[in-house]
């Protein structure tokens, strides 16, 4: 009797564990006209959160995180039932850029660091999502006009991820260090004149639509491939 209860005793003591275990899901749905969408959570300890979204293959996706716990980071699973991930934000950081191999519901998954989890830390965190071409087209072969970070490129930006109150700096070069030009908005379109890594970042060279604003250089981060047509 002893040896069953202290058996019934251990099995109640490691349901919690379990259920701590669950992954919970969440699905990503983008505004109508909107290739994208910024999604705001809070973890704590092992509360590992997947943010599940459908995509086709060839499709082009940029994810960033922002975090004010630097033990927070995110995995991207491929389709299917495999947990083999795609990219590891652990040894990879916290923003992926790259074309989508297969079709079908990929998962990004928000997590702690084991050691962090462990000692139940919190993280607040936004995830923003952009997946660049047509959600609706047939499979068609990806072309040139994608946000694919340095090669080709869209011809317009669209402004996004610019905390609340802020404005995107226009510089003269691509420094955080070249003269600030002009300033814009969340949600501006500009013309794409190409890209280039500096400094260990992307910065793009843009113009203004209107005749207004100054030509120049901004932080590769908060730009996402804009549907404007002229």
């Amino acid at each position: 009797m002893k040896t069953l209860g202290l058996l019934l005793l251990l099995f109640l003591f490691a349901l919690p564990a379990l259920a701590a275990d669950d992954i919970r899901e969440e699905r990503v749905h983008f505004k109508a006209g909107s290739s994208g969408t910024t999604v705001k959570g809070h973890l704590r300890g092992r509360d590992d959160v997947d943010y599940v979204l459908g995509a086709k293959a060839g499709q082009h996706m940029t994810v960033e995180l922002h975090t004010d716990n630097p033990q927070n980071f995110f995995n991207i699973l491929p389709p299917g039932s495999s947990d083999e991930a795609i990219f590891v934000g652990s040894s990879s950081g916290n923003r992926f850029d790259g074309t989508l191999p297969d079709s079908g519901d990929y998962r990004i998954r928000v997590y702690l660091m084991r050691a962090a989890a462990r000692r139940d830390e919190q993280a607040s965190y936004s995830l923003s999502i952009h997946i660049g071409g047509d959600h609706h087209q047939s499979s068609a072969p990806p072309t040139a006009d994608f946000a694919d970070g340095l090669s080709g490129g869209p011809d317009f930006w669209e402004v996004t991820g610019v905390p609340r109150g802020d404005t995107l700096n226009v510089r003269a070069g691509p420094s955080s260090h070249e003269t600030v030009l002009d300033e814009v908005d969340n949600g501006t379109v500009l013309r794409n004149l190409g890209c280039r890594i500096s400094g260990g970042h992307r910065w793009c060279r843009v113009a203004p639509l209107g005749g207004s604003g100054a030509s120049g250089w901004v932080a590769g981060s908060y730009l996402r491939e804009s549907a404007y047509q002229p």
